[in-house]
């Protein structure tokens, strides 16, 4: 009975997404179970989205996975893509089964499904990353937010070192970049971030900024970055989602450098990619896969946050850049030193970084604005 008014809100859009498609949907993706563990709670993952990012759904994935392999507890990953049509009628088949004791889910586009389905499923707990929840407002729901701005500020000191340094593939002009997949609020604080730490050190720096309008479209992602390129840009931050794969893609061929997002992108494109791996000079991490694990093991030990958000920053270890062998080998002692010692500034309070997040947009626009080219 509690899944059939939420059936009845969405059949229309089912049945006008039928008439269209002129074939019927095809079935979620699911990533096999591990190992059920009795009498131990149990996670499924619901990527409103897809794999192979090497970014922020792989970064969730890998926390998923770790939960398994570190903390026994039995996992899933279900792929359903950006497919709206589909979120709920999955998110409700999983709430009504009771089969796991929370649903990881990304919070963008899908927090307001998710609220109006919690009432009715009490006992099921749901955790939404990327995202906040009025506090006490939900009593099975619990959130997790990030300092992204805090990272990005850090990718904006490297970046603003690099484009006046004498390394390789920089030029003389103080012209850095940042390709987003959309924008956002979020998006916009990985910028606002990044636009700061970069004036920190290099106050005559200009900002090239584009947005893609996909998260998953490499080929306009690519064609953005050969623009900014172009204009004497040689280091850009895409906070992109897959689409960014496109512009180290463009980064790889023209001898220029990137600065990876959300997850460990130079390591990963290691693996097959040296080239691209090597333009890479850090990633600005959203340690999403770890505060999923650190909340799986806070349950398995009894305690848990419903009802509220936690918000991880610079200081709790869950946003930073990566010092990955790549990062030691191609950005030089000085630089380093740096960002070594704007992180401490951030840990100390002595450094506030500005937020896109709750404030007006002219807040935003004038930050965005100082540095336009």
């Amino acid at each position: 009975m509690k899944k059939a008014k939420h059936l009845l809100a969405i059949l229309a859009v089912s049945v006008l997404t039928l008439t269209a498609c002129g074939a019927p949907a095809k079935t979620p993706t699911e990533t096999p179970s591990e190992t059920p563990a009795e009498n131990k709670p149990s996670f499924v993952f619901v990527v409103t989205d897809q794999l192979g990012d090497k970014s922020f759904n792989d970064s969730a994935a890998a926390g998923t996975q770790k939960i398994t392999k570190e903390l026994g507890y039995e996992t899933k990953i279900v792929e359903i893509g950006r497919d709206q049509t589909k979120w709920e009628p999955t998110i409700l088949d999983l709430s009504e089964s009771g089969e796991y004791t929370a649903i990881f889910l990304n919070g963008s586009g899908i927090q307001e499904i998710v609220e109006r389905i919690a009432p009715d499923f009490p006992d099921q707990k749901y955790v939404l990353f990327d995202a906040a929840v009025e506090e006490g407002s939900s009593e099975n729901i619990y959130a997790i937010s990030y300092k992204q701005n805090e990272g990005s500020y850090l990718g904006g000191v490297v970046a603003g070192l690099v484009t006046k340094s004498s390394m390789e593939y920089a030029n003389s002009d103080d012209k850095i970049g940042f390709i987003g997949g959309d924008a956002g609020p979020i998006i916009s604080d990985f910028l606002v971030g990044y636009i700061e730490g970069a004036k920190s050190v290099n106050p005559n720096v200009k900002v090239y900024v584009s947005y893609v309008g996909s998260w998953t479209d490499t080929a306009k992602a690519k064609e953005l970055a050969n623009a900014q390129f172009n204009q004497g840009v040689d280091i850009i931050f895409p906070a992109a989602m897959t689409a960014g794969l496109g512009v180290i893609e463009a980064a790889a061929e023209q001898n220029k450098y990137i600065i990876g997002v959300d997850s460990d992108q130079a390591a990963l494109l290691g693996e097959t990619d040296e080239k691209k791996a090597n333009v890479i000079l850090t990633s600005v991490i959203k340690e999403v896969g770890e505060s999923l694990y650190i909340y799986a093991d806070n349950v398995g030990k009894g305690a848990d946050k419903y009802g509220t958000t936690d918000v991880l920053g610079v200081k709790e270890k869950t946003t930073d850049i990566v010092e990955n062998e790549y990062y030691l080998k191609n950005v030089p002692q000085d630089i380093r030193d740096q960002v070594t010692a704007a992180r401490a500034d951030i840990v100390a309070g002595k450094i506030k970084v500005s937020t896109a997040l709750g404030v007006e947009q002219s807040i935003v626009d004038g930050i965005v604005n100082s540095v336009k080219p």
